[in-house]
């Protein structure tokens, strides 16, 4: 079936007219005419009933415009998915947890010798993996390294364990102190689905201390709301966005545990220039991560 031929027949059906619907169709008369009766052939059906000059549907033509428009609203509609990829082929579909994505992510693209559009999206590592997987993202950054061997993945930023205090905090006023000093005070941790939680859950296991939170978070964004607010402290790799906050650190140096980053994508899959940039300068970064 042509479908040029189908899209002759709704105009025709609309413009009841020949001559005015092959000058919208930019064809000739003629062949606008071939085109009705190659589809009335391959129908066994007639389309069009003439009243004077003009035309109109026959009853045949009304029940069959309805599959026709169907048709051809979905071939429209497969058009533009089409073109639609053709531009987010070039739009870099970025999906981060939220410590990166704020200064890290800018940076890192900033850094590429090349430039092109892209959309940053906040989530967690979970489910930055199930978009990685689905496609729904290109690239991911994440708190853990992913287990699947459809990933590849490279460490982007490493991060010493510290403990985060309100400012002006009791422990922030000792020149020393050791873990056990800390679990005087409320405890703030992350959620179970969270891979920081296994983290702390480890430090703790490490010291045979029982993890008790006070209150938990799935945010890091939510969890230095509550530690400003006096709900309590937490065990938390260092951060830049602390910097920004009504919060200290207090490097725990009783431990060389440490939080690292990766940046991830599928193993497989049709790379734009951009992504391509952006994982050059992943693994050209690598292998100089330090903790700050």
């Amino acid at each position: 079936m042509n479908t040029d031929y189908l899209r002759y027949f709704s105009t025709l059906a609309e413009l009841q007219h020949y001559g005015n619907a092959a000058k919208a169709l930019n064809i000739s008369q003629p062949g606008l005419s071939h085109a009705i009766r190659s589809l009335e052939e391959d129908f066994g059906l007639p389309l069009f009933e003439k009243t004077g000059r003009n035309v109109r549907l026959s009853p045949y033509g009304l029940d069959l415009k309805k599959q026709i428009d169907v048709i051809l609203n979905g071939l429209d509609e497969l058009n533009q998915k089409i073109s639609d990829f053709h531009r987010e082929d070039k739009v870099i579909r970025i999906a981060s947890v939220y410590p990166l994505a704020g200064s890290f992510i800018p940076e890192l693209i900033q850094s590429c010798s090349v430039k092109f559009p892209f959309s940053i999206y906040n989530g967690m590592t979970p489910d930055i993996l199930q978009g990685l997987e689905n496609m729904t993202y290109d690239l991911g950054f994440c708190s853990a390294s992913p287990t699947s061997e459809l990933f590849e993945y490279y460490p982007v930023q490493k991060s010493y364990i510290g403990i985060v205090v309100p400012k002006g905090h009791a422990l922030s006023q000792k020149k020393a102190f050791d873990f056990q000093d800390i679990t005087t005070y409320p405890q703030i941790f992350f959620t179970r689905t969270s891979p920081m939680r296994k983290l702390q859950e480890r430090i703790y296991t490490n010291y045979k201390l029982p993890v008790t939170p006070a209150c938990e978070a799935e945010e890091i964004e939510v969890i230095l709301n509550m530690i400003e607010h006096g709900f309590g402290i937490s065990v938390l790799p260092y951060l830049d966005i602390f910097k920004n906050r009504n919060v200290e650190v207090l490097q725990l140096s009783e431990t060389d545990l440490e939080s690292t980053f990766y940046a991830v994508r599928r193993r497989d899959g049709i790379r734009s220039q951009g992504e391509k940039a952006i994982w050059s300068q992943i693994v050209h970064n690598s292998n100089h991560q330090k903790c700050p």
